[in-house]
């Protein structure tokens, strides 16, 4: 009997991380694996769908402006996206949600956001998005931008 405890014990300790689906780092251009001219609403990466993934982007608030925490929030490739300028393709967008809400970075600051990603067509805040990252880790970026003083003064 023991040696069962002992044994379920052991496995149960063990398992999490054996089991565990490690992140898959990836870039913007995984997310639309297919030529240039292919429609961007098929464009998605089927392959990614349901993965845990790492991707570095830049942040875009959906739970309101001035603050300095989120957890509703648009990941894009482009460093000064905001609600006044024309949106990525949705193949370049992904619409990410945390429970908890984590520390926005300066607007020139990329950020790496971990994950799970779904392939998910939706309408989130003022763009249309082709992916969901279900939230589960945010990384500072390893080098700091210098912000520029034009760059705080931008207005949403």
């Amino acid at each position: 009997m023991m040696k069962k405890l002992t044994l379920v014990l052991i496995v149960l300790l063990v398992a999490p991380q054996v089991f565990a689906e490690e992140a898959v780092s990836i870039l913007w251009g995984h997310l639309a694996p297919n030529s240039a001219d292919t429609a961007v609403e098929i464009n998605v990466n089927q392959e990614l769908d349901g993965k845990n993934v790492i991707i570095p982007g830049f942040i875009v608030p959906l739970d309101g402006q001035g603050k300095s925490h989120t957890k509703n929030f648009l990941l894009t490739p482009q460093q000064g996206a905001c609600f006044h300028k024309p949106p990525s393709p949705p193949n370049q967008l992904i619409h990410v949600v945390f429970n908890e809400p984590i520390a926005i970075p300066e607007m020139e600051q990329p950020i790496y956001i971990a994950g799970k990603l779904t392939i998910k067509s939706a309408q989130s805040g003022f763009a249309k998005t082709g992916y969901l990252l279900e939230g589960v880790e945010a990384i500072d970026y390893p080098k700091q931008v210098p912000i520029s003083a034009s760059a705080h003064a931008h207005q949403h």
